[in-house]
């Protein structure tokens, strides 16, 4: 009431229904509910009269109608606006026509006057909305961009290495995952960089379906990957491993012009263990060894490192 419109003749036009409709057609029934009983209530706080009281019963009928109307009603927003806005405002002009009596003429005028003034104050504010939302999704993209990688959707190395930063905080079984292809320049070098690309996401692919949900799977380098297990124990790590380096291994990389490549990769794992007790840099370099290792007795193969000792398995 504080920033209504004044008028010479009629009642101060407010928009305080605006919010109303807003919460009705972009937040749901619960928000219309909650919004309409704030606005009863700041109805009688401003104006303790018998006419501040059918202001506010009325839009708290305002509000239970247009809550149920929210639940049921799942039509596209431009529809529920103009239903809503029908709703809210017949509401309206019968509450004023209650409280000023029958006087044909003002009720006409009234309308037309609170029917212009929400009409554009509704399309003002769904302009305003849509650009938020256009923006919203614009920051979203671009944060996207920024932490995932671009050919294959995975996070990127700006990620993995705030993980790697964050990772002492999982308490136990915290298993590193360095995963490289083999001799991957020799499928650039041979067959283009598109063949290389079409490798790189299907391994991505292959990733993906073998880590659960929560679990994080990184493109760090232009054939690296890192996947990060958490309370993950050792020996299922491996088992992972395992599995991903076999179906790499068995998987059908069939090029555009329908060439088949055979693709392997070699994984070196390291594990923090049930007491937590390696920090992520002794994580990572013991998972680096273990890579290294693989590739240096003949890849295609699975490494698991510990303190001390490096095991491996072959595919």
């Amino acid at each position: 009431m504080k920033f209504s419109i004044s008028t010479i003749d009629y009642p101060p036009i407010d928009l305080r229904h605006i919010p109303l409709l807003i919460a009705a057609c972009y937040v749901g029934p619960l928000a219309a509910l909650i919004t309409a009983i704030i606005i009863s209530i700041s109805c009688i706080i401003i104006s303790f009269t018998e006419t501040g009281t059918i202001v506010a019963i009325n839009y708290c009928i305002i509000g239970l109608v247009l809550t149920v109307c929210s639940y049921y009603i799942r039509r596209s927003i431009r529809y529920r606006a103009i239903l809503f806005s029908i709703i809210t405002l017949s509401f309206i002009v019968i509450g004023y026509a209650y409280s000023t009596g029958p006087n044909l003429v003002k009720f006409g005028e009234f309308t037309l006057l609170i029917t212009l003034f929400t009409a554009v104050s509704m399309y003002l504010a769904m302009m305003l909305l849509k650009d938020l939302k256009r923006k919203k999704l614009e920051i979203l993209t671009y944060q996207g961009q920024a932490q995932h990688d671009f050919l294959t959707s995975l996070l990127n190395k700006r990620m993995f290495d705030r993980a790697i930063r964050h990772i002492n905080q999982y308490k136990e079984n915290t298993v590193l995952m360095l995963i490289d292809i083999d001799y991957f320049k020799k499928v650039n070098d041979i067959y283009g960089h598109d063949a290389g690309d079409l490798v790189l996401k299907e391994i991505a692919s292959i990733l993906n379906a073998h880590t659960a949900y929560g679990q994080k799977v990184f493109r760090i380098g232009g054939e690296e990957f890192s996947v990060i297990l958490i309370d993950c124990p050792a020996p299922l790590a491996k088992k992972i491993g395992e599995d991903i380096c076999r179906e790499v291994a068995n998987h059908p990389f069939i090029l555009s012009n329908g060439t088949r490549i055979r693709i392997t990769i070699s994984i070196g794992i390291s594990s923090s263990g049930q007491d937590g007790d390696k920090n992520s840099l002794s994580l990572f370099r013991l998972a680096d060894r273990a890579l290294y290792q693989a590739k240096s007795d003949g890849r295609n193969r699975v490494f698991y490192a510990s303190d001390e000792t490096v095991h491996h398995q072959t595919v």
